[in-house]
This record gives structure tokens, sequence and C-alpha cells, in this order.
């Protein structure tokens, strides 16, 4: 008889392949059947409790690519969400350092060049599946999977090499996550030296307040000879928070409803989807007023007509929102990594879509963003008072025909690769201080 862990574990495969939006074009990376095998023979030994099973799934799941999918511990559960303490890139054999918070045993620049006493990619081959975001070594993401190591060995500038147990500290809060915007004024900027940047660095978009430094800022913003917006940390929030920072995307007048058009999702209405988004929707419409009732209605009885019927075509729209022109002659530049996800993925495709269509004036520096555009609305099934599983019911046309993001994100007009000197320096920033 299976064990609870097992049981749950079924569940949450069952669900990605009848109900995940990700289907069919996902169906090669499900390597459910090898984790379910895992996780009957640790359950069965005694080796498996609530948080190691919540970073066991999440592996499964961090194989799709897709960082929309979450397996979630709540309260009820004895799983506790601990990090590290610092955040890693790979850089050929090795991962380095890039940043370090609370474990201050480790400098930014170290070198982690074993894991429980293997090379990194001989870890990695010890692992189901391949759960750091794919192969390419500069979109590697290595923190989830350090915090499972029991020991790292770790190479120090001086060449010096030691080994040490890995650090357990608790997970931030959202809420404690979210740091604020900073803009900061800089001379010297330009091919020549002579421009003044204003560098607006978001962490966020979960509320206004990136608008808000931008009014403290208004004349700093004005007065720069180049804008440079650092989204590379963008993974939170509503893309209407982020609307401050689009009036420094266009050259002329642009309507955002008209420059992003309609956009065709293709939504999964199995039965499952279908309970799971009249229960939104009920919610919703508690909280609606006479005006929003109306549209809340007609979204319930579509949900209820298209209920059973699978993948059904649906057109969406951007907010119809004006925005004016940015300062005449100021050059905007905006900063991507493998980390902007989300919100801050969508603000930069909306600039590679004004770019396309000829009204923006915005070249993006850095690397590829993460590939999180492909699948929305999203869902949470409670699995038992626990657990829970967070996936998307809708994916976007292009991801339908197989021209989606995931797995490549959206390339930067001006690469600049990953480099161990990049734990101390911002490569990144200076390559945009002084592109032409």
């Amino acid at each position: 008889m299976p064990g609870k862990y097992e049981t749950i574990l079924r569940t949450v495969a069952q669900i990605i392949e009848e109900d995940y939006a990700g289907q069919p074009e996902c169906a090669p990376r499900n390597s459910a059947q090898q984790w379910i095998a895992a996780i009957a023979a640790a359950e069965a030994s005694g080796g498996v409790d609530d948080e190691s099973f919540v970073r066991s799934v999440n592996q499964y799941l961090a194989g799709f690519l897709d960082p929309s999918l979450v397996f979630e511990a709540s309260s009820k559960s004895n799983a506790r969400p601990t990090t590290c303490g610092f955040s890693v890139r790979r850089y050929g054999d090795d991962l380095y350092a890039t940043e370090v918070r609370e474990d201050d045993r480790l400098v930014a620049g170290d070198a982690i060049v074993g894991l429980d006493g293997l090379k990194p990619d001989e870890f990695l081959a010890r692992l189901i599946n391949n759960p750091v975001n794919g192969e390419d070594p500069e979109r590697q993401l290595w923190d989830d999977v350090l915090a499972s190591c029991a020991n790292v060995a770790v190479r120090r500038a001086d060449g010096s090499e030691e080994s040490m147990p890995v650090g357990r500290f608790p997970m931030p809060s959202f809420a404690e996550s979210l740091r604020l915007p900073t803009i900061e004024v800089l001379e010297g900027a330009g091919p020549t030296g002579g421009e003044r940047a204003a560098v607006i660095t978001a962490h966020h978009f979960a509320d206004a307040s990136v608008l808000q430094a931008m009014q403290r800022h208004f004349d700093d913003i004005q007065r720069a000879d180049r804008v440079i917006i650092d989204v590379r940390d963008v993974e939170e929030g509503m893309i209407g928070n982020a609307f401050g920072l689009m009036a420094l995307f266009f050259d002329r007048e642009v309507n955002l409803k008209d420059l992003m058009g309609q956009e065709i999702v293709y939504a999964r209405y199995s039965q499952l989807n279908a309970r799971m988004r009249a229960m939104q929707l009920a919610h919703l419409m508690d909280m609606s007023d006479a005006s929003g009732k109306g549209w809340v209605q007609a979204e319930i009885e579509h949900v209820a007509a298209c209920a059973g019927k699978g993948f059904v075509m649906e057109a969406e729209f951007e907010e119809d929102m004006l925005f004016p022109p940015a300062p005449e002659g100021q050059k905007t530049l905006l900063l991507t990594d493998v980390r902007t996800s989300g919100s801050g993925e969508r603000l930069a495709s909306i600039a590679q879509r004004a770019a396309a269509a000829g009204c923006g004036k915005v070249r993006t520096v850095g690397r590829a963003t993460r590939g999180s555009l492909d699948y929305a609305n999203l869902l949470s099934v409670a699995l038992d008072e626990r657990f829970s599983l967070v996936y998307p019911m809708s994916k976007t046309e292009a991801a339908h025909e197989g021209r989606g993001t995931l797995g490549r994100g959206l390339a930067p007009d001006v690469h600049v690769p990953f480099t161990p000197a990049e734990c101390t320096r911002d490569l990144v920033l200076e390559a945009a201080l002084v592109e032409r």
C-alpha cells in the first residue's frame, strides 16, 4: 500500500498530466515515475519528512523549466523552508558565490568546487532529471540544490580549499523578502564619459514602491542623458506596478492595448480546473462592486460551459493605457538576467515589442530572461491540509505552437557573459553605462 508521501506525489503527477497547461509540450520532461519510486523507497526506510518531501517535489517540478509550478507547505506542515544563506552562479566546472547573505563563512567570489564529495556535474548527474533550469551553464540555478546538500567544498581566492557543512537559515517570508527600489545618479556615463545616468533598480512589482521612488526622483530622471532600468531580480508582482517605468520606453505616444494587440491563449478546462476557476470567480464576486459583478457572472457562465472540454481558445487584451513619449534624446536601457521572470519578464517583452514596432527606444543589456511567459492563470489545489500545488491552466498561442520562451527566455540586445569577476563587480551595469 502506498505511503502518504507517495500518494500525494502520485496526485501531483496526475494533475501535471491531466490539468497542467504545459501539456503536451512538457511531457518529455516528466520524470514522475522515477520520483515516485525514489519517494516510495525513502518513505519505506523512514528517510523522508515534510521538509525533504517539499524539496523533492519542487525538484521534480523544476525539471519542467516552468517557474510557475510550485509545491507549497501550509502552516500545518512540519516543513520550515530554509536557505543555505548565499547564492551562486555556474562558470566552467564550478559554482561561484555571487551574493552572501546569512552565511558569513563565505565571501563573494568563493568557488563551490564540491557538493557532498562530488564535483557539481557529478552531483547533478545523480539527480533525477535536471532541476537546475537546463543544460546551459549560464542559465543554471543551483541555490535550491545547494540547500539540499550536507557539505560543500569551498575554494578561496588564495587557492586554499576547505570543507564545510551547509548552513540552514529560515527562508524569509514573502513580505520580508521585498526590497525597496533604489534610484542613483551617476556622472561620467556614456562612451565618452560626458553623460549623466539615472539608475533605477527594482526588485519586485508587488506594490507601487517603484512609482513612488520615481516620483521622488522625478527631476533626476528627467535630466538624465540615459536611464538604466535594472529588473534583473524582478520576479514578483503585477505589470501595472511597472507602468511608471514604461513612461521611459517610447519615442512617441503609445497605447499599450494597441501595441500588444489581441493575444490568443489556450485555457485547459479540465473538470478540476473548471471547478477551481469557478471558486476563484465566486471569491471575486464577493469582492466586486455592482459594476464588476456582471463581468464576473459572465466569466462564471463561460467556465461552466467549457468544463471538461480541454483546451479552449480565448482572447486577452492588455490594459487600455496611454503612455507619453520619454524625454527627447534620452537613452533607455533595460538590464535583464535569467532571474528576470513574471512581471519583470513581461516588462522586457513589452520593451521588445515596442522596438519591433518602431515606437520603442529601449535596448536590453545582460542575459536572457527566465522564460516564464508561456503559462498563466494560476490555480492552487490543496492536496491535504499540509500541502498544495500551484500550476497554470492557460498557455500562450506561441507556446501552443511550439514558439514559446520556455527554457530560453528573451535574449538581450547586448549579451554580457557571466564570469567570476561579476561576483565583485557589476559588469552588466558597467556595460550599460557605456553602451552607445
